[in-house]
């Protein structure tokens, strides 16, 4: 093999890892818009495990939807009651 020979060779073995190096790096720039996509929704389906965990009733039974109401509703109720004016009997 002549210096000529080796020159193409070395060009073409080149081109050839420099082609291999763009498709490795498109597929890191796809992977890690993949990865960053599939983290926001881990995070969000942790945030939605930690709401659901804090609304479920201690035991992990569900209540009766008429208790669940009627919880959730009490202190609603007390917020939304007139605030007492002075000189008006209360009902």
């Amino acid at each position: 093999m002549n210096v000529i020979e080796l020159l193409a060779d070395l060009q073409a073995q080149h081109d050839k890892t420099t082609a291999r190096a763009g498709e490795l790096r498109d597929q890191i720039e796809h992977l890690t818009a993949a990865l960053t996509e599939t983290e926001a929704r881990l995070a969000d389906l942790a945030t939605t495990r930690k709401v659901a965990a804090e609304l479920a009733p201690a035991g992990g039974e569900p209540a009766p939807p008429e208790t669940n109401d009627e919880h959730r509703l009490s202190g609603h109720r007390e917020r939304l009651q007139p605030a007492p004016r002075p000189g008006v009997p209360s009902p």
